[in-house]
């Protein structure tokens, strides 16, 4: 894996001892006999990563930069006053542009580490480990102010880069939290982020997440997301996609309490030659649960999405209730949209269903706006983005809608919707 022919001068750069040194040792092996996937693995068959073995991509450590003063600027243009932000650059946590985080919220370095890799980009992400956090809220203690930790690329003048961020989250018993995942790189600069991000939420806990990737169009962004949930909590999570050349997002839910409740979105808006991959797996591993999942896209130009998600309901989760949706929406004759919804179930008394749809715009309500006198470009993008808009309006956080509605913003400005 040319991916991995750095890993031993990494390991000479960013020295590592004990669980930490284990721990990159056993992701590297994982990852050197597993390889990448290919479109004949069936989880990637809509999704290549070829593309990863054509760039030289070097490990951030190896050139460490503090960052421009230009750089210092866009990164400010993504801190939102009314959230508490926490800067990671190529990786490394930047003091200078963190906020202070709330009372009753901790970082510290990730002490204990997994025993196992879900895939070859978690056991990359493990190999090429520098310095991972664990961020943790006390128990019975709420968070006015959303938490958005922000991870931005770029590579001062130096060589592709790829960073690995990692961090684990644990949310106490009874509190509530809105979490952000953000990420973001200089335009016009080739880079891969590798993500890797745990999210354990306490009994009776109430959680936003919210996942942007924004990534410069000439960027690789792999991220993985998994949010195990405990009795009573309630999660609502958004996974919000408009950056990077080529994405995937993998999401897994496990319900390992009763009585817990989950909403699982969804929005993507890619134009050009972007393709986005969803993926998801919503674990009932106990009864009386309920999950709701909605994603929705919108695709222009020569574009490409992939969802495939799967809800599996194990033997005795009795009374677990499960609901899944796809929808996309093709604003050029030329996108492409696959969609691979699928429930696999093993107790009797439950309620399920999936669905997904692939469509342009309804010609009808086009043809009622036109005789309004509105232009049909901004027709177009009056329905879109609406179509978009009800999933973000399912978060419950004011401050959060806005901060996402301004990404969609920039993304509609550079629709063209022309070939029609």
């Amino acid at each position: 894996m040319n991916l991995l022919s750095t890993y031993d001068r990494f390991s000479q750069v960013q020295p590592a001892e004990g669980a930490l040194a284990s721990f990159r040792q056993a992701g590297y092996d994982y990852a050197l006999k597993k390889g990448l996937p290919t479109r004949k693995d069936e989880e990637w068959h809509y999704t290549s990563v070829k593309v990863l073995g054509e760039v030289n991509f070097m490990p951030s450590a190896f050139n460490p930069v503090e960052p421009s003063h230009e750089t210092m600027t866009e990164i400010r243009k993504h801190l939102n006053a009314d959230f508490c932000n926490v800067v990671f650059f190529n990786g490394v946590l930047n003091k200078t542009l963190s906020d202070e985080l709330p009372a009753g919220f901790t970082l510290r370095e990730l002490s204990e580490y997994p025993t196992h890799f879900d895939d070859a980009f978690d056991a990359l992400n493990s190999a090429y480990l520098s310095k991972p956090f664990v961020a943790a809220l006390a128990k019975e203690t709420s968070v006015e102010k959303p938490v958005n930790f922000i991870f931005f690329t770029s590579v001062e003048g130096g060589p592709a880069l790829m960073v690995h961020p990692r961090i684990s989250l644990d949310i106490g018993a009874r509190s509530s939290v809105r979490i952000l995942e953000s990420h973001y790189g200089n335009a016009g600069v080739s880079y891969f982020v590798n993500s890797v991000l745990d999210l354990h939420v306490g009994e009776s806990a109430k959680v936003s997440y919210v996942r942007v990737q924004a990534d410069s169009d000439n960027a690789i962004n792999i991220g993985r997301t998994r949010l195990r949930i405990e009795k009573n909590a309630n999660v609502e999570s958004l996974a919000f996609a408009t950056g990077a050349g080529l994405s995937r997002h993998s999401l897994e839910v496990s319900l390992k309490g009763e009585g817990s409740s989950t909403e699982v979105l969804g929005v993507y808006a890619v134009r050009g030659s972007q393709h986005v991959d969803n993926t998801t797996l919503i674990d009932h591993q106990v009864g009386e649960c309920n999950t709701n999942q909605l994603y929705k896209g919108i695709l222009d130009g020569e574009s490409r999405a992939a969802f495939t998600g799967k809800v599996l309901i194990q033997k005795g989760a009795q009374k677990a209730n499960s609901a899944q949706l796809n929808n996309n929406l093709l604003l050029s004759k030329k996108a492409e949209a696959d969609s691979r919804p699928a429930l696999e179930i093993y107790a009797d008394d439950v309620k399920a269903a999936h669905g997904s749809t692939v469509g342009q715009l309804d010609e009808e309500e086009l043809f009622y706006m036109l005789s309004r006198a509105i232009p049909k470009k901004k027709a177009i993008h009056m329905m879109s983005y609406g179509y978009l808009a009800e999933v973000i309006e399912k978060i419950s956080n004011d401050d959060i809608q806005k901060w996402l509605k301004r990404h969609l913003d920039e993304v509609f400005s550079q629709l063209s919707t022309g070939s029609r």
